[in-house]
């Protein structure tokens, strides 16, 4: 008898259980996504590196060149900004976690009302206001708010990631289209961002020539966040019902606590370092590699624009390739394949044309590794949430900005130990000992930073696709009160 009653029991469980997963799965949350939103998502992440590149690339030589001021305060100004640009990106995520906005969902709503604080704030990081003191001052001031700012906003562009793509497929592919509108950008940008600077500053003076081309790309940049905030409309679960908003209780030393909890999340966060790194250190050795390896500087703009290309190819290969071997091992398989084909350019560092082939494969395939990101670090929150019952998705999403930040700074020490070690004097002819050393930097410092990465994705991210699945079962299950079955 008790036998039976334990059988029925059971049966009764597992009943639940699959009607739990039916009602999840066939919810209007779980209801696939639009093509056209999955394939246009990244036209936010487009409009905001066409910005954002204006600071990458022209942000050092405005304040030296044009700006004119000296060497030790466009110094200062550098270093203060780097450093308070780490702050930044927590500060970011801190607040995003903590703010609940209603009107238009917790992330959604980011999209509509940042922008346009943005805009004028950015545009002052390329003004000359008043004496060097005032300029500065206006200058920083500018860079830290917009900063602030900015970073709340795109980690939200990563949180709603995990709200829109209810399966690993999606998911992906919403990865993938932020990557793929990065990498268009680079196309963009290399075509109209110096023939914009000239045509401005003919027309002004070189300081307004940079402001005006930063306003219209900062212009742009609204605009694509209020195309997603349109194309996302009754896609944040906050905008469909905001009284059912949590307020987050949780103190900033609880949500760190939480993320250290999060071993998945954490070996990507390192993994992610070291890629960044790795190509940071490729952008700013390439002007010092045709200039003195070379000797054909005039050939790095080819260089920028094969690379650009081969970035773009590979978002676009990495939607077909996560779909269908999965985001984890592609991630780690690319990583790898494009350490060995960085580390084989050095056989033809003699060769630009070869050199640069060799480069453009391994560009696409690392470019293929991180399309992955933002799906990896959304199962990441997932996962979090299932292990300790707390969803700090929005932190989460935005500490993928951490590794950025810090992959700057890292290649900025690497690059100059680098180059005082093999002797490099500026604008003097090299010895072939320091035209080799410069080659020896850009391919095997680069391969050593993404087989670092490989191995620790690979050795301590372990979260499977199907497993993304149940663990939102699981949550889900817990949340309706509902029995929850886990499955191992």
């Amino acid at each position: 008898m008790l036998s039976f009653e334990r059988d029925n029991a059971l049966k009764s469980l597992l009943t639940d259980f699959s009607n739990q997963r039916k009602s999840f799965l066939e919810s209007p949350m779980a209801e696939r996504l639009k093509k056209s939103l999955l394939y246009t998502y990244g036209i936010a992440d487009l409009s905001f590196t066409l910005m954002i590149n204006m600071e990458a690339y022209f942000f050092t030589v405005f304040l030296t060149d044009h700006a004119q001021f000296s060497l030790i305060i466009a110094g200062q100004i550098l270093a203060l900004t780097g450093l308070i640009d780490i702050v930044c990106s927590l500060l970011g995520g801190i607040i995003l976690q903590k703010t609940n906005l209603k009107f238009g969902g917790k992330y959604r709503s980011w999209f509509l009302i940042g922008p346009p604080i943005v805009v004028p704030l950015f545009i002052l990081q390329f003004t000359k206001i008043g004496n060097d003191l005032t300029a500065a001052s206006i200058i920083i001031i500018g860079f830290i708010a917009s900063h602030l700012l900015f970073n709340v906003v795109v980690s939200a562009g990563g949180a709603m990631v995990g709200k829109l793509g209810r399966s690993s497929d999606e998911r992906t592919i919403l990865s993938a289209s932020r990557a793929q509108g990065m990498a268009a950008a680079g196309l963009i940008f290399s075509a109209t961002a110096m023939p914009m600077i000239q045509f401005f500053s003919t027309r002004t003076n070189r300081v307004l020539g940079y402001t005006a081309t930063v306003a219209a790309f900062a212009l742009l940049m609204m605009m694509g966040y209020w195309f997603i905030y349109k194309m996302t409309t009754g896609q944040d679960p906050y905008d469909e019902n905001p009284g059912t908003t949590n307020k987050s209780g949780q103190s900033v030393v609880d949500i760190v606590g939480l993320v250290f909890k999060n071993p998945p999340l954490l070996y990507l966060i390192l993994a992610s370092i070291f890629g960044y790194t790795s190509f940071f250190i490729i952008t700013t050795l390439a002007i010092y590699f045709f200039t003195y390896v070379t000797r054909n500087p005039a050939f790095l703009s080819v260089f920028i624009l094969a690379i650009s290309i081969a970035r773009l190819t590979g978002t676009f290969a990495a939607s077909w390739i996560g779909v269908r071997i999965g985001k984890r091992r592609s991630y780690w398989m690319f990583l790898g394949l494009a350490a060995v084909g960085f580390a084989s350019a050095k056989l033809l560092q003699e060769t630009p044309w070869g050199f640069t082939l060799i480069f453009c494969v391994s560009i696409l395939l690392a470019s293929v590794a991180s399309s992955m990101n933002t799906a990896l670090f959304s199962d990441t929150a997932v996962y979090g949430e299932w292990k300790t019952g707390s969803n700090i998705r929005a932190f989460t999403m935005a500490l993928m900005n951490l590794p950025i930040k810090i992959g700057v700074l890292l290649r900025s020490a690497i690059v100059t130990a680098g180059l005082m070690t093999i002797g490099f004097v500026a604008n003097a002819a090299p010895s072939l000992a320091v035209a080799d050393g410069i080659g020896s930097i850009m391919t095997f410092m680069t391969a050593a930073g993404y087989a670092i990465a490989a191995a620790i994705f690979y050795f301590g991210y372990r979260i499977e696709e199907k497993q993304v699945l149940q663990m939102q079962e699981e949550i889900a299950a817990r949340k309706t009160g509902a029995p929850v079955i886990t499955l191992a």
